[in-house]
């Protein structure tokens, strides 16, 4: 077990010292194999096994994976417990395992006080730890996971989950009566057993999607592991026999069959789950933020509408246009009937309100693809990408590359980006001004909070800025020829265009 609460939280489990947790919780070699199968680790590189105790779980991976003939992911250790991660160091270092004194709740390392790469991991696991962590952080401890996960990874916990309040509540008690009697008084403090509907609340608010269950679990744990492991030999008889006077008062877990008494010892059969979570693809995302503030309201701000005429203005009649990163379309609004367009993005959600909205129009298709993954012949003579560059898990200079290609001789690339990684959320002000003139605003001010906080999500959190020189630059760099026009005070100045020739 874990901990990550406070150092009154670390003198408790110091001063427990050696102790087996699979042995306590009644785990079986199955049900912890069925743990890892979860994870996948064939399909991993970079592991984090987080409250991780001693390392027992990181151990078991890798003779998981020896046993399979598997590949052992690159796997890290996290633990707060300064003498649980001397534990963990002596066994994981001889197999080459990283192994951080540290925080999950900051996901930080201790020592160093330098906080863990963000989206790095391919999975992150936590085993019968969670319920360490006070009601109050469980929310931080859940985002802090979500934040080192790379986006389509995923977050495995095997751990106590109530169906029922009572029934957790009286377990609660146990624990705590358990803690008083081992002397870890800042564990009675903190624990909080967590009931399905919070520990999927919490996952799903950190912004996990596809939250399920994998299979339920039964802890079984018996009062006379509890006494061998937690309390002092001069005191342990009596210290049991206070451990199952508590579970004596627990009515609703002894009528439901939850305690067992047998002689002069104690059985609790408590339940538990194995329960996967998944961050969003960048995609994912991106189509989500996006659709949430309905891309139909950009309509209404003039600064994008003239964004986008801008951009129309220099592509011909009857051109070949690829739009990169299209979304919904909307720069297919402002060209000639006789363009032949197709869009692409990575958004099949997005790709397919677009496909549904000009499905009377001639010329034009959308398809749902990763311009990432695609080669497109020269044939093109404009290849657009507004507004995209900047976003997370948009690698800019591989994107121009491939417009690059895709242009004919002679043909043009036309780009905007903003100009600095907050400049589109610092003009929502101007912008609500503007549609509060046009009378665009009443009804859609939740829309706008959404727009700018989807700019500051994309943009200033996760995604890369390129001035608009440093941008000119590149381009030549990469073998664009001359620069054709260059403009730089849309969306307020806080946005530029460029039009550059292949």
């Amino acid at each position: 077990m874990g901990n990550a609460t406070g150092k009154g939280m670390v003198a408790s489990y110091d001063a427990v010292g050696r102790y087996r947790q699979d042995e306590i919780n009644g785990f079986t070699d199955e049900l912890l194999d069925g743990f890892l199968d979860s994870a996948d680790p064939a399909g991993a590189r970079n592991i984090l096994d987080a409250m991780a105790g001693d390392g027992n779980l990181t151990l078991r991976l890798q003779r998981y994976c020896a046993a399979r003939g598997l590949p052992f992911p690159r796997t890290s250790v996290l633990e707060y417990s300064r003498v649980q991660a001397e534990f963990a160091r002596h066994a994981l270092d001889p197999i080459g395992v990283r192994v951080y004194w540290g925080d999950a709740l900051s996901m930080s390392d201790l020592e160093t006080g330098a906080a863990l790469p963000r989206q790095s991991y391919d999975r992150v696991l936590i085993k019968s730890s969670n319920h360490e962590i006070p009601k109050v952080d469980q929310p931080r401890l859940y985002q802090g996971v979500f934040d080192v996960l790379r986006p389509g990874g995923s977050f495995h916990n095997l751990g106590f989950l109530f169906e029922d309040v009572v029934g957790r509540d009286e377990f609660g008690h146990i624990a705590r009566a358990k803690d008083r009697l081992a002397g870890m008084e800042a564990a009675v403090r903190n624990r909080y057993f967590l009931t399905r509907a919070e520990l999927y609340g919490f996952l799903e608010g950190a912004g996990f999607v596809d939250v399920r269950p994998v299979r339920p679990i039964e802890y079984r744990i018996r009062s006379r592991v509890v006494a061998g492991q937690y309390f002092a030999p001069e005191v342990r008889e009596r210290d049991e026999v206070e451990f199952q006077i508590a579970q004596v008062r627990a009515l609703a877990l002894r009528r439901d069959g939850h305690i067992r008494f047998e002689g002069d010892e104690s059985v609790m059969m408590c339940p538990g789950e194995i329960t996967i979570a998944r961050r969003p693809t960048m995609a994912e995302t991106n189509a989500r933020i996006y659709q949430e503030c309905a891309q139909d309201f950009l309509r209404h701000v003039r600064a994008h509408s003239e964004l986008l005429r801008e951009a129309a203005r220099h592509i011909p009649d009857a051109a070949r246009v690829l739009d990169l990163g299209c979304g919904i379309g909307l720069l297919a609004e402002y060209l000639s009937e006789g363009v032949d367009y197709l869009g692409l993005d990575r958004s099949a959600e997005l790709t397919s309100i677009a496909a549904r909205r000009y499905s009377q129009r001639p010329g034009i298709a959308f398809a749902a693809s990763d311009p990432a993954g695609i080669d497109i012949d020269a044939r093109h003579d404009v290849v657009t990408l507004l507004q995209t560059l900047h976003l997370p898990g948009v690698d800019a200079v591989d994107q121009l590359r491939r417009a690059l290609r895709a242009l004919r001789p002679g043909g043009r690339l036309i780009l905007s980006a903003p100009v600095a990684p907050d400049s589109l959320a610092s003009v929502g002000e101007r912008i609500s001004t503007q549609l509060e003139q046009d009378r665009r605003l009443q009804g859609r001010e939740g829309l706008l909070e959404v727009l700018r906080d989807g700019h500051r999500r994309l943009a200033l959190d996760h995604g890369s800025t390129w001035s608009a020189e440093g941008m000119v630059a590149l381009l030549r760099h990469l073998g664009f020829g001359d620069v054709l026009t260059l403009k730089k005070d849309l969306y307020f100045g806080a946005a530029y265009l460029i039009v550059a020739g292949r």
